[in-house]
């Protein structure tokens, strides 16, 4: 059971980095809006999601577009935290 929810963890901390890339989410910055609380909440979040399926498919079929806002329970924490390319 162990090395199950282990896998499971992995693979959802994976999804987010994917999804903080894909967005251009400036994880520096957005380590300091509200100390850090934030991310901390994206990351549990993320950790008990249950659309990785939604997700998954979304990054196989190229993350185009603005489709995980349908299925991402962190959507719109996501696109109020600092991005790169606004940060400039």
């Amino acid at each position: 059971m162990l090395p199950s929810l282990i896998k499971s963890l992995e693979q959802r901390s994976a999804l987010m980095q994917q999804m903080i890339q894909r967005l251009d989410v400036d994880l520096e910055a957005s380590a300091t809006v509200a100390l850090g609380t934030q991310l901390s909440r994206a990351a549990r979040t993320c950790a008990y999601c249950r659309s990785v399926a939604a997700c998954q498919t979304w990054f196989a079929g190229g993350a185009r577009g603005d489709a995980y806002r349908q299925f991402c329970p962190n959507a719109a924490r996501f696109d109020s935290l600092p991005h790169k390319s606004k940060a400039a």
